[in-house]
């Protein structure tokens, strides 16, 4: 025993010094208590972790990790303070696979010579690949794009507008407070989805004339209309919103699985060789989804993030003395298909995606999905630094995206 003393007071005089000087492990947990009281042993095992298998701490200043409890699934993401940053994302079932994941993100996060580098010059060619690609700059910051057989349509807030020759024509403007969420495409018109304070309105507009409205979110989906709610629960909800089931107001449309995201659902029938329709759309966990309209076909292994524009839930509404939270929900990014491929993008909020209501992007990536068989593959199509994209169409074969950059907005147009 007089022996292991001084030997242990020897090596705490070796590690001290070199945790004075190593990086900060910092874990914001968002979750039920027995999630968040393991927001201190995870920390201690991070550094831990680190100085076992020989990593440099010194070399780094700080790594950030966020855990998010969404239904039954725990989002784990991790991002390290270096140049460029490096992140690390995986979907857990429960707590008993966290100490293996803590293992996988350390060894893929500090990795020196695999995937930080590859990231690298995927960006270095999708920089150089967006040079060349043909771009129309727009006097306003946009909200949303849609094509309609060879024409083009933008919008901001308020206003709705042709994109013709490089130049953007007001057609329609959304009455008293409406503000414009999103625009589709459906026969000849167009479908302004809008919300005023924490409610959902329609319209259906052809020109500048408003055809029908609705006091609800109605989207196109197959050759009809959907219909659908957007209710926010304080109290029970595990996630605190929830899109009413999917209800048909015009045409045909095929049926949504409860749960499921309905104002960013779509068809295809393009990816099926038999008879029969694909939805695709998001879970609740925000992870994209491709369904027969009774079950789950593929699940997408990463969170797609958010787009911009949001619906927000505010206490003073409901009464409240306004400590309680706001609740957004925020829309998913758009998914359109060409043949049986699904074109979408991903906008990153690196750290801030941990502090809620901060709705900041580093860059973003449109991404194509192509399938093979029952699966899909994804790939990176562009990645725009220190941009957002709020919304993305396809028109003649290209990929037209919306992208916000030092609130300069741009349709890029891309090529497959």
């Amino acid at each position: 025993m007089r022996k292991i003393l001084p030997v242990l007071s020897f090596m705490v005089c070796l590690i001290v010094p070199a945790l004075a000087f190593s990086m900060e492990a910092s874990v914001e947990i968002t979750g039920p208590q027995e999630l968040t009281s393991l927001k201190s042993g995870i920390e201690k095992s991070v550094i831990t972790r680190c100085i076992a298998k020989g990593i440099a701490l010194e070399k780094y200043q700080k790594i950030t990790i966020s855990l998010s409890k969404l239904g039954d699934i725990i989002s784990f993401d991790a991002l390290l303070d270096a140049k460029p940053v490096r992140a690390f994302h995986k979907d857990l079932k429960d707590t008993s696979a966290l100490s293996a994941t803590i293992d996988e993100m350390i060894d893929a996060i500090f990795s020196e010579t695999g995937r930080p580098q590859a990231d690298e010059q995927k960006v270095s060619k999708a920089l150089t690949d967006q040079e060349s690609a043909p771009k129309i700059v727009l006097p306003f910051i946009a909200t949303s794009i849609a094509a309609l057989g060879d024409r083009i349509y933008v919008s901001d807030t308020k206003t709705v507008y042709e994109l013709k020759d490089e130049k953007t024509k007001p057609l329609w403007k959304a009455p008293g407070k409406n503000e414009i969420l999103r625009i589709y495409p459906y026969g000849g018109s167009i479908i302004v989805l809008a919300k005023i304070m924490n409610d959902c309105r329609t319209f259906m507009i052809l020109g500048k004339e408003t055809k029908e409205r609705w006091s609800k979110a109605v989207i196109p989906l197959g050759s009809g209309l959907v219909s659908t709610n957007l209710t926010f629960d304080r109290i029970y909800g595990t996630i605190p919103y929830l899109w009413s089931k999917a209800t048909q107001v015009a045409g045909s449309s095929p049926q949504i699985p409860d749960g499921l995201d309905v104002i960013s659902a779509l068809s295809s029938e393009a990816m099926t060789s038999s008879a029969g329709t694909r939805i695709i759309t998001y879970n609740p966990n925000g992870t994209m989804v491709v369904s027969d309209g009774k079950s789950i076909l593929w699940t997408d292994d990463t969170n797609a993030g958010n787009a911009p524009q949001f619906i927000e839930d505010l206490p003073v509404d409901r009464g409240s003395s306004g400590t309680d939270p706001i609740i957004r929900y925020y829309l998913k990014p758009r998914m359109v298909t060409l043949g049986s491929k699904i074109i979408t993008f991903r906008n990153s909020q690196g750290t801030t995606r941990i502090v809620s209501g901060l709705n900041l992007f580093e860059y973003s990536q449109v991404l194509v999905y192509t399938q093979t068989g029952d699966e899909f593959t994804k790939n990176d199509l562009a990645t725009f630094p220190d941009s957002y994209c709020p919304d993305i169409t396809v028109i003649q074969g290209k990929v037209a995206a919306l992208l916000v950059k030092n609130k300069l907005t741009y349709v890029q147009f891309l090529g497959l």
